[in-house]
């Protein structure tokens, strides 16, 4: 279990990183390796796809900044502590350390999902100038880069979630 914890934090402190380095890996291997065969659609059929993903970034982003919006409004009402000091699993949850953690993953997110309605935006309008290819593998990157901050987003979120239901349920 600690394991696991570790390697979560060592994620989380270099997720921009890791995510970035796992696209280009994608990117540089995606001809050299076969895992399955792949059939592109067509052209029109990936540019909705693209028109998806744009619509679906800015929604997330404006999720996540809500969600770090709340964050923030509920860490104003606990006093600051160190972990040690801590009384209560919420007050752990937004400790100094802990707490610049959570804000830290909030704006990697939307950081990503900013960059993805970018991206997504630029390619859907150069799409005249592109292969089909890569506006295909930009799709399988976006979605990519797209689950995961979510995922990482939604992980903290639900910890802060469990964090006052368990609180609550001692008192």
């Amino acid at each position: 279990m600690k394991n696991f914890r570790t390697l979560v934090d060592n994620y989380l402190n270099y997720a921009f990183s890791i995510d970035a380095l796992l696209i280009i890996l994608y990117w540089f291997f995606f001809n050299k390796f076969y895992l399955i065969s792949i059939i592109y659609n067509s052209k029109n059929s990936n540019l909705d796809i693209l028109g998806n993903v744009i619509g679906a970034s800015v929604s997330l982003a404006g999720f996540i900044l809500a969600s770090l919006t709340i964050i923030v409004a509920i860490r104003s009402n606990i006093s600051n502590k160190l972990p040690e000091q801590s009384k209560s699993p919420l007050e752990l949850f937004f400790s100094i350390g802990t707490f610049k953690t959570i804000v830290k993953v909030f704006k990697i997110a939307i950081t990503e999902l900013v960059l993805c309605f970018i991206i997504s935006y630029l390619v859907w309008a150069i799409s005249e100038n592109v292969a089909n290819e890569f506006i295909f593998k930009t799709i399988i990157s976006l979605i990519y880069l797209m689950s995961v901050s979510t995922i990482r987003s939604l992980f903290v979120l639900f910890l802060l979630i469990n964090s006052d239901i368990n609180n609550k349920a001692g008192h």
